[in-house]
């Protein structure tokens, strides 16, 4: 009797602990998957449960030395748990710290790693682009400034020519009258001696 007891006991503590066992929700798989290395975008980081997730569980993504990377927004359906990513990830090594909560209310959390090594999006490219455009365009004002001063100062040399050009012409001019003037008058002094 007391050997029936005690097997109903141990029966009745092994289905309970069991039941504790298999109601906690356990990872099955993730995208990215734990070590994978990422060659493309990635927008979302999703966790797929063997049991339902329930609200109040989080996923958090930062970077190998422990930056933090923002969440935009998490999202859970049946049993998956989704992490949307603000904005697109830069190359390099990741780590994905998640916590649920299980169809039974208990708490399960863990961690995995992940690497981005992406090809360079055309944006990067286009930026990368940019300053040389502007640098180009500085450099064709640059050009055309300079030209203009070149101009500007080609056009004052040429009124200051003139300038001078007509100061020396008005000044042959007078040079010749008062030639002429005194020429004129040692004529006339000449005649009225003579007469």
């Amino acid at each position: 009797m007391k050997r029936i007891f005690f097997t109903v006991i141990v029966f009745f503590l092994v289905m309970s602990v069991s039941n504790s066992v298999f109601a906690h929700s356990h990872l099955e798989s993730s995208n990215p998957a734990d070590g994978e290395v990422v060659t493309e975008a990635l927008d979302n980081i999703v966790l797929d449960f063997d049991g339902g997730v329930e609200q109040g569980s989080i996923i958090e993504l930062s970077s190998i030395d422990g930056q933090a990377i923002d969440i935009e927004e998490i999202t859970i359906e049946d049993n998956s748990l989704t992490a949307t990513i603000a904005n697109p990830l830069p190359n390099g090594e990741y780590q994905v710290n998640w916590s649920i909560v299980s169809a039974d209310g208990h708490p399960v959390e863990g961690e995995f790693t992940f690497s981005v090594n992406a090809p360079e999006t055309e944006e990067s490219e286009d930026l990368a682009e940019e300053p040389s455009e502007s640098t180009e365009a500085n450099e064709d004002d640059e050009i055309a400034d300079s030209s203009e001063q070149s101009t500007d100062n080609q056009e004052s040399v040429a009124s200051d020519n003139e300038e001078n050009q007509g100061l020396s012409s008005t000044t042959i001019v007078i040079i010749i009258l008062l030639i002429a003037i005194v020429a004129g008058g040692l004529v006339a002094l000449t005649r009225r001696k003579r007469d």
